[in-house]
């Protein structure tokens, strides 16, 4: 059984996914038209990009300590790993749910990605590959 009910998943789906490479940004969205993404892509030397938040652990929300004590967590793990990351916002398209911060990580396989956001208590990641659209891929956790 699901833990995603039709809300949560159309939320995640109209989420906006904004890399912040210093000045520039590129947007997200699942299955749109990718080609901000895949401009960042080349200039990074990647061929995919994973877009993973440690906020709001199982979709409720938490407050603001908590929230910037996981993400310390998340990146702590990210520089442990020497994992090649910038920082990243899921902006959602309705004001019934904050911006969170999150991580864009280049060239981490989706299976690891889904091992590191279940391990943060995620239900989901978006993973884009360089010429394809983004796609909500879905840890242990949400399917229950």
């Amino acid at each position: 059984m699901s833990r995603l009910g039709p809300a949560l998943l159309t939320a995640y789906q109209q989420t906006s996914y904004v890399a912040l490479d210093g000045k520039r940004t590129a947007t997200a969205r699942i299955m749109a038209d990718g080609r901000e993404i895949d401009a960042l892509l080349e200039r990074r030397g990647a061929a995919e990009i994973v877009f993973v938040t440690a906020w709001n652990p199982g979709s409720r929300a938490a407050d603001a300590a908590a929230n910037q004590a996981a993400h310390a967590r998340l990146t702590d793990i990210l520089e442990d790993e020497d994992l090649d990351h910038i920082p990243a916002e899921f902006r959602p398209a309705t004001r019934d749910w904050p911006v969170e911060k999150g991580v864009a990580i280049f060239d981490l396989p989706p299976f690891d990605a889904l091992q590191l956001a279940e391990m943060l208590g995620q239900y989901a990641i978006v993973w884009q590959g360089q010429g394809q659209p983004a796609q909500l891929l879905f840890t242990h956790l949400a399917l229950g």
